[in-house]
């Protein structure tokens, strides 16, 4: 948390009430037809779905819920019944008469709305149950649950990547729409901020509803008095009543477990579209990088999830490559995972900047950029060529991050690249940053003039950093070429000596590491 981010909550403090943050919205909001809402009830100590409810909304979600989530042949049957509709949500190319065929086909981009974070985790425990299955009940294709698998895996990966907007987590979303007069850890509780902003009133009543709100489980973990006391024995005795073969009491008590579970799910979805409306309600337009960034989430799911698909359905030529779900596997694909991310939150940031003032004010609290007069305009070109150098005059109190060379670019026109040549200080105690303009050195300035125009003298003007995205994609490609600097390492195990441990001390270690082959 920064400065700007307690200054922020003091102000919701006095105000008595969540505040908008920023003055654009920061995510897109899609279409009903393209939201899936998806929320899941878990049992104690079982890392499978017990419930799922999933729909659009606008319309009933479809609820699905087995008797006892520790029987995995009944839970497969259950998410069986769900794959399909997740599945032809994301354009999954073998569960479409039309398959995509390249990132434009996956426009617009398709969303999948969770009430929080375990929600999340549950897509994750998904993908381990299923991506690599083999055994399966009679009457289940074993095949879907695959596909259900890896699109569960890439759901998860994606949610963890900058600037997405493919995996809406509610609570996270509010948090960057609004600023909430509450401690963080609290705010991962959605019943908690929905009460915040439903609730008329001044703080206190506000503050009153959110705490009998937050009493509620939004997880998918149950709340342990709903299982304990209807559940629990219920379940028992359907256990009984399976094994002693009745289906009348089998039936009856399915159907009375499946109401309770119900009901919980569907707080859980009714949450979670209520958090949605809120925000369509909300005013504010959406941030013009928002479009670039829903450009990018396509080609991500092009190459990441669709592409693969179509291989794995043989409507490609090439090696199906499924990423492992608890680790990377190699050291060349975590390293580039990583600068695949770094790229992207660099684009994400820079992208969003460029329209909203708030963000613009973050960043210069920050020391990532700067606003200020021009007090001189230059052109150091020779002949025809031109040169425009800038001198800007900032009177902000604060560290400067950026430094001489430096790339910078004009705010709210990020094709004018700069430079930054020097910073001083004058006799006033402000700060004097020169900038020569090496990027865009056609187009208009602020006003309308060209970037060597004398009158510019006296315009205020904002640098940000440029976006250093390009640095990490080279990073990304160059850490994949074998015969790169330490290649010999990142591209092979190489075999080491078999280690010596006590017999009563083992520990679970790996004595010998074998070599592995490029």
């Amino acid at each position: 948390m920064n400065a700007a981010d307690v200054l922020r909550r003091l102000e919701a403090f006095a105000a008595g009430k969540p505040l908008p943050r920023g003055e654009k919205k920061q995510v897109h909001l899609a279409a009903d037809r393209d939201v899936l809402i998806v929320a899941f009830v878990r049992m104690g100590g079982e890392s499978r779905p017990w419930g799922i409810a999933f729909g659009h909304p606008g319309k009933t979600p479809t609820f699905l819920s087995v008797p006892d989530a520790r029987n995995r042949d009944r839970v497969a049957g259950m998410v069986a019944r769900f794959a399909p509709v997740l599945l032809s949500h994301l354009r999954s190319p073998a569960d479409l008469p039309e398959t995509p065929e390249g990132p434009g086909d996956l426009q617009p981009v398709r969303q999948v709305w969770l009430p929080n974070g375990t929600h999340l985790d549950m897509l994750h425990h998904l993908a381990y149950a299923y991506t690599f299955a083999r055994a399966h009940p009679e009457g289940v294709d074993i095949e879907l649950l695959n596909r259900f698998g890896r699109a569960c895996g890439w759901l998860f990966r994606e949610a963890q990547r900058p600037g997405q907007m493919a995996v809406m987590v509610a609570p996270k979303v509010l948090r960057e729409a609004y600023t909430f007069p509450a401690e963080d850890v609290r705010q991962a509780h959605l019943g908690y901020l929905m009460a915040w902003l439903e609730t008329p009133g001044k703080l206190e009543k506000r503050l009153a509803a959110a705490t009998e709100a937050e009493r509620h489980s939004i997880a998918t973990s149950l709340d342990p008095v709903i299982e304990r006391d209807p559940l629990a024995p219920a379940v028992e005795r359907w256990n009984e009543a399976e094994k002693a073969g009745g289906s009348g009491p089998t039936l009856k008590l399915e159907s009375e477990i499946a109401g309770t579970l119900r009901g919980e799910l569907e707080r859980r979805w009714e949450l979670t579209a209520r958090a949605l409306t809120w925000l369509r309600r909300d005013s504010r337009r959406e941030n013009a990088g928002v479009r670039e960034l829903l450009r990018d989430a396509a080609v991500e799911q092009w190459w990441r999830f669709a592409r693969p698909e179509r291989i794995h359905a043989g409507l490609e030529e090439g090696s199906p490559y499924v990423p492992g779900n608890e680790t990377d596997r190699h050291p060349v694909t975590a390293a580039a995972g990583y600068f695949a991310h770094q790229a992207a939150a660099d684009v994400a940031s820079s992208r969003l900047v460029h329209d909203d003032r708030e963000l613009l004010a973050e960043a210069i609290a920050r020391g990532d950029a700067f606003r200020g007069k021009i007090v001189s305009v230059a052109d150091e070109g020779e002949g025809r060529k031109t040169r425009p150098v800038w001198r800007i005059a900032d009177a902000a109190e604060r560290q400067l991050r950026l430094r001489a060379e430096s790339d910078v670019v004009v705010v709210g026109n990020p094709r004018q690249l700069g430079v930054i040549r020097s910073i001083e200080e004058d006799r006033s105690g402000s700060t004097v940053i020169e900038v020569e303009i090496r990027g865009g050195k056609t187009l208009p300035t602020g006003p309308g003039l060209a970037p060597t125009d004398p009158d510019l003298e006296g315009c205020e003007v904002a640098f940000v950093g440029a976006p250093a995205d390009g640095i990490s994609r080279r990073k990304t490609k160059k850490i994949r070429q074998k015969d790169g600097p330490g290649g010999w390492l990142t591209h092979r195990i190489p075999g080491a000596g078999a280690g010596v441990f006590p017999d009563d001390d083992v520990d679970d270690a790996v004595v010998a590491i074998p070599a592995e082959e490029d």
